[in-house]
């Protein structure tokens, strides 16, 4: 009692637990948009996923999105997370970093994932999965969908002209081929789009969408009302866009795009690719009528425009012509812009063919009146649908005279409107199904039903197919009010019918539909009376329209292969299933396309009649077949498989239908893959670095780990990566067969090995590989595969096992240069014009096999100048202007030394020589290379021993005053009357030592006086205009300096160079020598030497003074004498003690003397 007791407790308590989960929470459901979706590839792809039923509704939830290939059904690959940076794997890491794959959130529980570009490798199944962000779990947190990617095959082109000129008024026709070969059905639009000039972006013209409903675009309404824009599609992918009456407002781009369209499981119609077509410039010039020529001008005139139904239509049109006699004219009435009946030159009647039946029964009529001026339409009794916008249009004709007409440019006249009005009835029509879809190959059965009969009725069904949506209906099969069937011409030869199987019921049965009978018909009911006369007479009119959709037969039929075997161990079995579905029989072919194969290869074709073709070896596989309903099972089963059956499966389908086999229908990619049993083979995996100079041989082994087994044989191939670069290939360099073919691969020509490879397998299991003559370029990674191979059960040599070995890295160093050089002398003091001999020799070389180039060069100035050069080949080579015949040679000695030599040298050749030797070693390659060079010097001093060329060297310091001018001699001691001179006058700055001597005057040995630049820049002195150059002997050259400063205050030196006569006729510089320093002070105009100036003056103006006082002195003694005389006691005189007294005056000279007791004169 108690056990019972405790199982009536258990299911209560969860009974109640589940209660209150219900209670505390819904369940949470991530959704994701239903598949299989198709997609195209290079296209965009999107998918929303939304979760619902976290207790919290308001809060963000994240998304993670995966993808599970079809190779790999079990393997998840990470693409994009809202949450995790980092939680993309593999290429879609990059992807998603360069924006290509992304994740918009449109709410806090729904994103819409997105791929701006598909790849091939992007289809499979995809997940959304949402983490539990709340305590417990309760529900779907996960949702996947199947994404196909399917080729682009969708193709928009056109053939007509990239420009067309023309006249405003004219009629245009572009066509647009649109066509898509998928296999899956799919749906195109056509948009006709129009981009004005000037205009930002193109907007539509007129539109054919998916549902095949046509739609003018924005600004066109009018126009395709008018009946002047129209679409039609011809045969299956032509599309053509009609516009008349061009205005000057079309001066444009005119293109055409193609978007082609997929249903989704969901019944929503999405695009899936688009394409434009070239566009078509147009350029239109407007009409200008000249006032003296001919013209023509239409006029349409209506009797009536608004008619009851039943009444006449009376539609004249007249043509006014000036200036065009003898021309013949042909008129046209126009209906929504589609040719209702046209009078030619010659008056005869065409009629459209929506109106040739009222033709036939007398119902239009159409006369030309007047002198061929007036055409007269008439149309009774007239019907609803006879409704619309009328126009009339005329041409102008000349006839050739042989019955041949040249049609001239139409004219149309103004448009105008005929409204047609029901009279009151209760006829009335109704199309059972407005809207039927029916498969290719199938019966169309349309039923018209009718109400409010009065009298007899009559029934005429009419179609207008899907590539004509804008042309007129045409006839199918019509049925008289007497029970008389009429098929119109495009049927006859169809199984067409029509039925009235009731007084209310009309139907119309087409069998064997094909793609082209899709489209719009209609069925026209029309109500008769008998009149008095016992004629008939149409009162009524009424028509229904329906749509019908052909599917094709593709769309009927669809396959899909799968296996719960795809990896199978070898030897094993693996069982693939096609399943094809529809009702339709098909042919199936099986394929498989193996690794590394550009092209699938057939394995066996099953007709629809059962029979079996092989293509392949039929010993490998098996076939059957089951029936079901709604299903056929086609099976491949692989026996004894081996990695030849390895790869990608596909089944193949063909419909047949209507005698003919359809497009065929691809299934899915299945791969197959053949697992190796599990082997002990295993190789040396040891890592290992090798380092050898350049030139050595290199040995590499790879060796077998486990004993040899003497039922398998071996392949290797040796692999070599170059070395820095992660991103290198793996180069094959030897590949030895497992049927003992050695191969080196035409790869080795690039790294220069042909030759130097030699390939060895000293024991069972080991495998050498030797290289010759290493150099650097073959440094790197080397690693060997080795593949086993044994025989299968159909006694073919198969690979059942593979190892790599460790990787060896190689280092292949250069050789280090060991040149050196010695030169004999290092200092070199010889006479001018005496042979000279230079020598260079290598003390020690790199190898004994070296060769060397040598460059003589010479020191001129701040550069190196090439004397001689010869090269690793001992090919001389002179500088230019230097033949090999003239003073300067080179040549080998014995041993490795170099020999310059220097014939009758001269002054110039004095100075620094360098010998430059150049030392290349031969690659393993067989070329040369240079390894590296060295050079040793040589200084030349060259002395004339007969000069006799010597200079005053005398130092002398001289003052000037300012003002005057300054004289500077520059002697020579001897004088060669052979020789020539050359002279430098120089300058350097008075109280430093750094200063630079400036060069003054230059006078060179041909005579050249030459004043340079540099003193331009010596603005101090200021010597331009003031230096007065003279050589007044042949021994004596002489500097003047004009009106002299103190700033010319200096040191100044003179430079003479002897230059004789040479052997070849040349003036070369001999001998060189410097005078003494020449220091010269010039003394500036002071106050002191005003002074000075003055002390002559002023002492002349003494010496006068004073001889003035001397004489008036002694004048006034004379004087005082004779006064005394009178008093006769004088008894001396001052002159008494005078003695001699002598005065020197400057200019006169005269002597007094005095003596006492001298006489008075």
């Amino acid at each position: 009692m108690g056990g019972v007791q405790h199982n009536l407790w258990v299911p209560g308590v969860l009974f109640l637990l589940g209660g209150l989960i219900q209670w505390g929470g819904a369940i949470v459901l991530v959704e994701f948009q239903s598949g299989p979706l198709y997609r195209v590839i290079g296209h965009p792809l999107s998918i929303s996923c939304n979760v619902s039923g976290f207790s919290n509704p308001l809060a963000q939830q994240d998304f993670q999105l995966s993808i599970y290939k079809p190779n790999k059904p079990g393997l998840e690959i990470q693409i994009i997370s809202t949450i995790d940076k980092d939680f993309s794997m593999g290429g879609y890491g990059r992807r998603v970093r360069a924006g290509e794959i992304s994740v918009e959130r449109l709410s806090v529980t729904s994103v819409l994932f997105k791929v701006m570009s598909l790849e091939e490798g992007d289809e499979g199944e995809y997940e959304c999965h949402t983490p539990n962000s709340e305590t417990i779990y309760l529900g779907t947190y996960h949702a996947r969908t199947t994404v196909n990617v399917i080729e682009d095959t969708l193709t928009a082109t056109s053939n007509d002209p990239p420009s067309l000129s023309l006249s405003e008024g004219d009629t245009i026709t572009l066509q647009c081929l649109a066509s898509s070969n998928t296999y899956q059905h799919t749906h195109l639009s056509v948009t006709w789009y129009f981009h004005g000039d000037g205009e930002a972006s193109p907007h539509p013209i007129i539109v054919l969408n998916q549902y095949l409903i046509v739609t003018p675009g924005l600004g066109f309404e009018h126009r395709y009302q008018a009946g002047l824009i129209g679409l039609d599609k011809v045969e299956d992918v032509t599309y053509r866009l009609r516009m008349s009456r061009i205005e000057m407002s079309d001066v444009g781009r005119i293109y055409c795009q193609a978007q082609e369209w997929i249903q989704d499981p969901d019944r929503s119609w999405y695009a899936i690719n688009q394409k434009n077509a070239p566009a078509t410039t147009l350029k239109i010039k407007a009409i200008e009528v000249a006032p003296d020529t001919g013209s023509m001008r239409v006029h349409m005139t209506v009797d009536k425009a608004q008619l009851q139904e039943g009444e006449e239509l009376s539609v004249r049109c007249t043509v006014d012509a000036r200036g065009m006699a003898g021309q013949f004219f042909s008129v046209a009435w126009i209906k929504d812009n589609q040719e209702l009946a046209k009078i030619g030159p010659t008056g005869v009647l065409s009629v459209g063919p929506e109106y040739e039946g009222q033709q036939r029964r007398g119902e239009l009529r159409a006369v030309r009146l007047d002198e061929e001026k007036t055409h007269l339409l008439t149309l009774k009794p007239i019907r609803i649908q006879d409704q619309g916008v009328f126009h009339c249009r005329a041409w102008s004709h000349e006839s050739g005279g042989n019955g041949v007409f040249t049609q001239g440019p139409s004219q149309d006249s103004p448009t105008e409107p005929i409204t047609i009005k029901a009279t009151e009835s209760g006829l009335a029509v109704a199309m059972e199904t407005v809207m039927v879809n029916i498969s290719e190959g199938g019966e169309l059965r349309l039923t018209c039903k009718v109400s409010g009969v009065m009298g007899q009725l009559s029934v005429t069904w009419q179609h207008r197919a899907v590539s004509t949506a804008t042309s007129p209906f045409t006839d199918v099969i019509g049925l008289s009010r007497v029970g008389v069937l009429e098929v119109g011409a495009e049927f006859k030869q169809r199984k067409v019918g029509a039925l009235r199987p009731a007084v209310d019921t009309f139907i119309l049965a087409l069998s064997d539909v094909t793609s082209s009978d899709a489209g719009t018909y209609q069925c026209i009911v029309s109500e008769w009376t008998t009149e008095t006369d016992g004629n008939a007479k149409k009162e009524h009119s009424q028509s229904q329209a329906g749509h019908v959709e052909i599917l094709p037969v593709e769309s009927l039929v669809t396959v899909d292969l799968r296996s719960r075997d795809a990896q199978v161990v070898e030897g094993g079995e693996a069982e693939l299933v096609c399943r094809v579905r529809g009702p339709i029989p098909v042919n199936v072919r099986w394929s498989l396309k193996r690794e590394g194969e550009s092209a699938p290869e057939d394995i066996l074709a099953l007709s629809n009649t059962g029979d079996i073709t092989w293509r392949g070896d039929p010993g490998n596989y098996q076939l059957s077949v089951t029936t079901s309903p709604n299903q056929v099972l086609h099976k491949l089963r692989v026996v004894k498989a081996s990695r030849r059956e390895a790869g990608q499966y596909r089944c193949e389908i063909s419909a047949f239908m209507q005698g003919r086999y359809r497009k065929p229908q691809s299934s899915n990619q299945l791969a197959v893959s053949i697992q190796t049993p599990v082997s002990d083979f295993s190789v040396d995996n040891i890592d290992k670095k090798l380092v050898v100079k350049e030139g050595n041989e290199v040995e590499l082994t790879c060796t077998l780990t486990t004993v040899a087994d003497p039922a398998s044989v071996y392949a290797l191939t040796w692999f070599y990566t170059k070395p820095s670069s992660s991103s290198s290939p793996r180069v094959p360099l030897v590949i030895l067969g497992h049927d003992g073919i050695l191969k080196y691969p035409e790869d080795q020509e690039n790294q220069g090995l042909r030759g130097r490879l030699i390939f060895s397998r000293p024991t069972q299991r080991t495998f050498q590989l030797g290289l010759q003559r290493a150099h650097q370029g073959d440094s790197g990674a080397y690693q060997c595969q080795v593949d086993q191979y044994k025989l299968s059960n159909g006694g073919n040599w198969e690979r059942t096992a593979s190892a790599q070995s460790g990787t060896t890295d190689l280092t292949v160093k250069p050789r280090e240069s060991l040149l050196t050089l010695s030169s004999s002398p290092s200092l070199l003091d010889q006479s001018l014009n005496t042979d000279i001999q230079m020598e260079c020799s290598i003390v020690r070389a790199t190898s004994e096999s070296s060769r060397f180039a040598v460059t003589w060069l010479s020191q001129k100035g701040e550069r190196n100048e090439t004397i001689l050069s010869s090269d690793s080949d001992a090919v001389v080579t002179p500088r230019a202007g230097l033949s090999t015949d003239q003073r300067i040679s080179i040549r080998r000695l014995k041993g490795q030394s170099f020999e310059l030599t220097i014939r009758q040298a001269r002054i110039s050749d004095s100075g620094m020589y360098f010998c430059v030797v150049e030392e290349w070693l031969q690659h393993p390659l067989g070329h040369w290379y240079k390894l590296m060079s060295s050079s040793a010097a040589i200084k030349l001093s060259l002395k004339d021993t007969v000069s006799d060329l010597s200079v005053n060297m005398t130092d002398l310091v001289i003052e000037g005053q300012e003002g005057k001018e300054v004289q500077l001699n520059c002697s020579l001691n001897s004088d060669d009357p052979a020789s020539l001179y050359g002279l430098t006058w120089f300058y350097t700055k008075p109280g430093s030592s750094s200063s630079p001597r400036v060069p003054l005057v230059i006078l060179s040995h041909d005579g050249i006086l030459n004043y340079p630049e540099d003193q331009e820049n010596h603005r101090q002195q200021g010597l331009r205009g003031r230096l007065i150059f003279s050589r007044p002997t042949q021994r004596t050259f002489q500097l003047g300096l004009q009106r002299a400063h103190q700033g010319d205050s200096g040191a100044y030196q003179c430079q003479v160079d002897q230059y004789k006569l040479s052997d070849d006729g040349n003036w070369e510089q001999t001998a060189s020598a410097q005078s003494g320093t020449t220091d010269l002070t010039v003394q500036g105009l002071t106050e002191s030497s005003h002074e000075d100036r003055c002390m002559p003056v002023l002492g002349f103006l003494m010496l006068l003074v004073c001889f003035l006082a001397i004489l008036i002195i002694a004048l006034s003694i004379k004087l005082k004498g004779r006064g005394s005389a009178g008093k006769k006691k004088q008894t001396t005189s001052l002159w008494a003690e005078v003695k001699d007294v002598e005065v020197e005056l400057r200019g006169n000279e005269f002597k007094e003397k005095i003596s006492s007791g001298g006489e008075d004169e």
